[in-house]
């Protein structure tokens, strides 16, 4: 299997009508330290960090699409407000810089499409690339977001640190992580079940493991014309 070369992952995120909030000097710092962790934690796979756009949306590069749950993970549990993504999967035209600012390309257009096509259609994220299965990812992705999305605050502070740390320590049992926590295993265990946290799991490395397969592989044909000529 041959291995695609010169593809980038390129995220565009803004947050929802965050021109009416009240606390929207809070919100913003909220951003800015999301995607100082971002860019901490996920550093060898961020060619271009993730930085602030226009004081509401950020932007940011991935060498690949791995960890791009996790990214959201983060935002999600340091952002409380909600936020659109667009993701786009494609090459560049400009060389590589640290400074986002300075990149253009497929990437980046695809980026661009898919964050318009999330307002546009109220969406969580929007997913593009140049494989057909792109919609297909793109509903995975939301109906991951949205499950999420439905937490309340108690609920989503104890999911994410089940996952944070079984992803730390897979071993960990639940009496061990809800003894950490300060509540009975029995009251962890509904709270699992109530967020439907096994199915979001398994849908999560669902879409890891077919990501990194699509990634690595050219098993995906592109798109194609309406004349059964492949789109370029």
């Amino acid at each position: 299997m041959r291995t695609l070369q010169n593809r980038y992952v390129v995220v565009n995120g803004d947050l929802k009508s965050s021109r009416k909030l009240k606390d929207r000097a809070e919100v913003q710092e909220e951003l800015k330290n999301a995607l100082r962790i971002v860019n901490r934690r996920f550093g060898e796979e961020i060619p271009a960090k993730f930085v602030v756009v226009g004081g509401d949306s950020f932007q940011g590069m991935l060498s690949s699409p791995k960890y791009l749950f996790d990214i959201y993970y983060v935002f999600f549990e340091n952002i409380s407000h909600q936020f659109y993504l667009g993701i786009g999967i494609g090459g560049i035209s400009t060389g590589l810089s640290e400074n986002v600012g300075e990149i253009d390309g497929e990437a980046f257009h695809k980026a661009s499409e898919a964050l318009e096509m999330a307002k546009r259609k109220n969406m969580w994220i929007v997913y593009k690339s140049e494989r057909e299965i792109e919609g297909v990812v793109t509903c995975l992705l939301n109906f991951m977001a949205d499950v999420m999305w439905s937490w309340t605050k108690r609920q989503r502070e104890i999911v994410t640190y089940y996952r944070k740390v079984k992803n730390e320590k897979s071993s960990v049992t639940l009496e061990e992580v809800a003894e950490s926590i300060g509540i009975k295993k029995q009251t962890l265990s509904k709270i699992l079940k109530r967020c439907k946290y096994k199915l979001l799991k398994e849908a999560e490395d669902t879409f890891v493991d077919f990501i990194s397969q699509e990634w690595l592989t050219d098993g995906y044909k592109p798109k194609m014309a309406d004349k059964g000529k492949m789109v370029k």
